[in-house]
C-alpha cells in the first residue's frame, strides 16, 4: 500500500528513535479510493478522487 505523505513529515516517518506511535498514526490519512486504482493499467486525474 502506498504511502503518501507530505515533505515536512518524511523526518518523523523516518525518524528510528520516534517514540510518539500516536503522533506517526495522525500522519495516515487513508481515504477510500476507486477500485480502478489497484491496477497499473488505468491512468487518468479522475483516479485522485476520494470515493462517496
Amino acid at each position: 500500500m502506498p504511502l503518501a505523505l507530505t515533505p515536512d513529515h518524511y523526518g518523523s516517518w523516518l525518524d528510528p528513535h520516534h517514540q510518539n506511535t500516536d503522533g506517526l498514526c495522525a500522519l495516515l490519512n487513508a481515504r477510500p479510493v476507486y477500485a480502478a486504482v489497484n491496477n497499473v493499467r488505468n491512468n487518468g486525474p479522475h483516479l485522485l478522487h476520494e470515493v462517496d
